[in-house]
């Protein structure tokens, strides 16, 4: 029951960005545009994009073995799209995405997610 529970907590940072503590509050808030990710294991480097009507408005690239990210863009033109999450919130959901992705070795992780919530 603990790693179901480790697992959905696991989960919800990846997603959203939210922590739990044993103290404070947390605001939930649907993920309106979710990242797309480009994953390369032999680098150990991810990139997530960030896109609106085909569109790319903020380019992440992290690489998890050199513990560098490098982030181009600006969501200014859809900030409407993306409340409450800012561009440091979606750096942040990147980040953890690249880390929880090539952890596990995932190639494709559309296909990765889709068993999880289809």
């Amino acid at each position: 029951m603990n790693k179901l529970k480790e697992f959905y907590r696991d989960m919800l940072f990846r997603l959203f960005g939210i922590k739990f503590n044993n103290v404070g509050c947390t605001s939930f808030a649907p993920l309106k545009i979710v990242p797309e990710y480009t994953v390369d294991l032999e680098k150990g480097q991810v990139t997530g994009v960030v896109k609106h009507n085909e569109k790319v408005y903020l380019t992440v690239i992290v690489n998890v073995l050199n513990e560098k990210t490098v982030a181009k863009g600006s969501l200014r033109r859809i900030l409407k799209h993306t409340k409450p999450f800012k561009k440091h919130n979606y750096i942040e959901i990147i980040k953890g995405e690249a880390e929880y992705l090539i952890e596990n070795k995932i190639t494709n992780p559309k296909e990765h997610y889709d068993k999880f919530f289809n």
